[in-house]
């Protein structure tokens, strides 16, 4: 049973090749043992030259070189290693650790910093760590290069739907099972929980994916504003309406309209936006007649109670009732805590991947009550 459960761990590891520069036979051989039980592809190196020609004669996916000795130029061949393959781990070690170093490595590119001596168990869980970071960020490189172009965000996002909680699972199972309906979605849930990405998911998922995605956020413009951003205006309107503009809801045709805090909504947008959910007509401001009709599918979103929204006067019932057709709530983190991890180590994959190579600015350290000389 210990077997079967080693043996994926030892097929994955198996594909990424690791080298090892120092000078210390010791330490190579000690290194390239560990990693090659822990079933990767391991070389060595003694010399820059050697590392060098290694190099450029073979792809490797983790480097594991010391800085500073006698026979090794540490930074050289990680510059080398990074130009020769973006997407290489460079993990720094030196037996003489100082912050100096440590940024001078990390400016260059070095994923992480291993300082000497180190156990079996750090560099093992270390060079771990680095295989799952590289593993990931190139599965979000490669969703984002079969999409193409115009469903790259529908990927990456789609992606971040990661979790293993149980009332996550059941919102997404949800969500998953209303998109290919027309059904009103409204969601619920504190800020940050995630909800305009469930709403983009729902709208990935649906048979409305080619059109837009119109997101709308109700708190964010004062009435006037918000009335002509969404039903558009006609010219001469109001000052400043020096032509016809249609608005978000005409935009929205043949896709969806996402309502982000509806609650923040003035009451007399909330009747205007009734009657276009009852016969999908358009008025924009300042007009007398219809101007556009339209089929957009609604998602509603709010952080707060809409029931005491209700009942407070702010929130019109009929309106609740027809955009909740089906009610979704999004867990926050602190109740799906087993999925930090995961959303930890996706989150530093993704951002790895997306600022490698570039120069980094660290401030200057200085340690309390110290003062600049």
């Amino acid at each position: 049973m210990q077997r079967t459960q080693a043996e994926p761990e030892l097929a994955v590891n198996s594909k990424l090749r690791v080298l090892v520069v120092d000078d210390d036979a010791a330490l190579r051989a000690t290194c390239a043992s560990l990693l090659q039980l822990a079933g990767y592809d391991v070389m060595v190196a003694s010399r820059s030259q050697e590392a060098l020609d290694l190099l450029r004669r073979f792809s490797f996916d983790i480097l594991l070189v010391d800085l500073h000795t006698s026979h090794v130029n540490g930074l050289t061949l990680l510059r080398t290693a990074l130009a020769t393959r973006r997407d290489t781990v460079v993990i720094a070690m030196t037996s003489n650790p100082s912050l100096d170093s440590c940024v001078e490595a990390l400016r260059e590119g070095a994923w992480d910093y291993l300082p000497k001596p180190f156990s079996a168990a750090h560099l093992q869980i270390l060079v771990g760590r680095a295989a799952r970071t590289l593993a990931l960020a190139r599965q979000a490189r490669d969703l984002v290069e079969e999409a193409g172009p115009t469903q790259s965000q529908t990927q990456g996002e789609s992606l971040t739907l990661l979790g293993t909680a149980p009332a996550f699972r059941r919102t997404i199972e949800l969500a998953r099972k209303v998109a290919p309906t027309d059904a009103s979605v409204f969601i619920t849930g504190e800020s940050g929980s995630g909800k305009e990405l469930i709403a983009q998911f729902i709208h990935r998922q649906s048979q409305r994916a080619a059109g837009p995605f119109v997101p709308v956020n109700c708190a964010a413009l004062p009435e006037p504003l918000l009335e002509s951003e969404m039903f558009g205006h006609r010219k001469g309107a109001f000052t400043g309406a020096v032509r016809d503009k249609p608005g978000l809801l005409e935009a929205a045709h043949n896709g969806t309209m996402f309502l982000d805090e509806l609650i923040e909504m003035p009451k007399a947008i909330q009747a205007k936006l009734l009657r276009v959910l009852q016969d999908g007509v358009v008025r924009r401001v300042g007009s007398e007649s219809a101007d556009a009709e339209v089929d957009v599918r609604f998602i509603a979103a709010t952080n707060s109670d809409p029931e005491a929204a209700i009942a407070a006067g702010v929130l019109r019932e009929d309106l609740y009732y027809r955009l909740c057709v089906v009610p979704l709530e999004v867990p926050p983190l602190r109740e799906r805590a087993e999925d930090i991890p995961s959303l930890a180590e996706y989150f530093l994959a993704t951002f790895w991947s997306r600022h490698r190579g570039r120069q980094l600015v660290f401030p200057r350290f200085r340690a309390p009550g110290s003062r600049d000389r």
